[in-house]
Formats: structure tokens, C-alpha cells, sequence
């Protein structure tokens, strides 16, 4: 089992509450990532993972699919980030269906899934008139996160405590972001208000930092040592869990704070005080 597929196992199991039956062996070689019932409702779910680490093929496409191809070494990694192969080789093969019925699962009965990191328009339509539902894997990631960022119990599933692990690395280093009291406590306020109106006369007087899987934002002074032109304590404007946006008033950066209607969303502790 891949490791984005146990990914998307745990988020099944551990955020949506689904029972799961991970790689069903079919006849021919063919194999079924997820089966999941919601015990609820008892819908059904056919779920399919497909993740590419290349920028390349990221994104799932309506290109057209060739069977002949995927024996082309150069174009087998294209062809399978189409729809078209999903449709011809995951859920259609009469191997695949004939095992959905020995689980329950007929025709017309279950939710057919793909998970993968984003999608063409053009893909979205497809997967739309096949009757497939398409999940990306970054707001899987995003959620997963979110619903154990505060949990400190000890998780027996490899995969959540690994990205448990990770969220909270994560933590420690965009706490910095933040400017929160706790950091004013240690002494880490001097430099604050440096002036580098000089160094970038074009540089944005405020900022908000957002962080989407925390639901936290907070609005700084671009001169904040917390801040440093929307750069941060990491040196990017934009990682995994957040982003910084810019405004040239403290209004508009306000009025962009209240939108996010985060729970926790207020002015940087240290240079909007």
C-alpha cells in the first residue's frame, strides 16, 4: 500500500468515521485501492488514488486515453493521469465491478472516487458526466491536520502520528509567525519596529498571515520581525499551511482579518499593540 494511499485510509477512517477495506485483489491483476461504507448512512464509496510527485503531471486531465500507450514508457505516466483511464481501468473493468457485487456494492448504488492533487477544468467536466466524484489530496492533507492538530493522545496508526508529528514541527516554527504573547515573554520584541521603508519603498505596510489548517490569522506591520515584508519566519510568502497577503492600509487588512472569520484571527501581539 502506497503511502499516499494510507493517507487517504486514515482521513476515511479518522475524519469522515467510514469503515474501509484497503487493496481488494481482483481477477487479472486488477486491484481496488479503498472500499468505505459510511456505518451511518450506509453509503458505499469506491475510492482511487493517484497522486503524481512530478509538477508535470500533477494535475488529472481529459486528454484523450490510448490502452496502447501505457506500454510506452514515455507516455504511460500521461496516460495515467486521465480520466479516461480511471474510467477504462479502475472502474469499468468487469473483473473490478463483479468484486464491488460481492461486497455490496452494485451498479448505481456507490460512489465512484478519485483522490489526486488538482484537475483541469476540462477534467472536473469529465469526471462530472461519468458520475465521479474527484477529492484533492491537498485538502485531504489540510483536514487531517486540522483535526488533530490539538489532540496529544498517542496514535496507534502510523500515518496519523506521523503527520501529527509534522503538523506540530510545523506549529513550533509558524508560532513565530504569529507574534503571540508567549514570544514577547522571551524577550524576542526588539528589532520590532525597524524601519525598512528606505531598503523597499514599494513593500506593502501590512500584512496578514493566514493559516488555513489552524483557522488562525494575524495582521502585521511589514516592518514586524515576525513579518519581514510577508516573508516570516520561514522566508516564503506562501508554504503547505498558510499564506501571507498584502495591503496598503491597515483598514483593508482589517476588513480582510474579519473575512476569514477564523476563531482566531486579531493584530499581531507585538507591532499592533
Amino acid at each position: 500500500m502506497e503511502t499516499t494511499e494510507k493517507i487517504v485510509e486514515a482521513y476515511v477512517r479518522h475524519v469522515k468515521g467510514w469503515a474501509t477495506i484497503a487493496n481488494v485483489r481482483c481477477d487479472k491483476q486488477f486491484e481496488i485501492d479503498l472500499l468505505a461504507i459510511d456505518p451511518k448512512t450506509l453509503s458505499r464509496y469506491h475510492i482511487e488514488t493517484s497522486v503524481s510527485g512530478s509538477q508535470a503531471y500533477a494535475k488529472l486531465t481529459a486528454k484523450n486515453f490510448d490502452a496502447a500507450l501505457l506500454k510506452v514508457r514515455v507516455q504511460k505516466p500521461k496516460m495515467r493521469r486521465t480520466i479516461g483511464y480511471f474510467i477504462q481501468n479502475k472502474f469499468g473493468p468487469t473483473e473490478i465491478v463483479s468484486k464491488l457485487r460481492s461486497y455490496g456494492f452494485t451498479p448505481g448504488d456507490y460512489e465512484k472516487v478519485i483522490v489526486t492533487w488538482g484537475w483541469t477544468p476540462e477534467a472536473k467536466q469529465a469526471a462530472d458526466s461519468a458520475g465521479i466524484k474527484l477529492w484533492d489530496f491537498r485538502d485531504i492533507m489540510r483536514q487531517i491536520a486540522h483535526s488533530i492538530h490539538d489532540k496529544r493522545s498517542y496514535f496507534s496508526d502510523d500515518t496519523l502520528r506521523t503527520i501529527n508529528l509534522f503538523v506540530r514541527a510545523l506549529d513550533d516554527v509558524e508560532f513565530a509567525d504569529d507574534g503571540d504573547d508567549i514570544l514577547i515573554s522571551k524577550n524576542l520584541t526588539r528589532n520590532v519596529h525597524q524601519n525598512r521603508s528606505s531598503e523597499n519603498p514599494l513593500a506593502a505596510p501590512f500584512w496578514v498571515y493566514r493559516n488555513w489548517i489552524h483557522q488562525r490569522a494575524r495582521l502585521h506591520r511589514s516592518s514586524c520581525s515576525y513579518c519581514k515584508d510577508g516573508k516570516g519566519a520561514q522566508g516564503t510568502k506562501a508554504t503547505t499551511t498558510g499564506d501571507w497577503k498584502p495591503f496598503p492600509n491597515e483598514a483593508e487588512a482589517k476588513a480582510f482579518l474579519v473575512g476569514t472569520r477564523y476563531g482566531d484571527a486579531r493584530p499581531c501581539g507585538v507591532c499592533m499593540r
